[in-house]
């Protein structure tokens, strides 16, 4: 399986971050400051965003 990055929008601005699809750290929205990822083991979970596209 290979690692991606992900154009993800933030549920509570809309604004757009690239992430890491195997981010070992919490990363927050650089425009409001809300939780997007949280690390889970190998995987980051999306908790507040929702992926827009997926990139290679």
């Amino acid at each position: 399986m290979t690692s991606l990055f992900f154009k993800v929008s933030c549920r509570d601005c809309s604004a757009e971050s690239i992430i890491f699809s195997k981010a070992t750290t919490t990363i927050i929205c650089t425009v409001c400051g809300s939780t997007l990822t949280n690390p889970a083991g190998g995987k980051a979970q999306l908790v507040g965003c929702d992926v827009v596209e997926a990139l290679e």
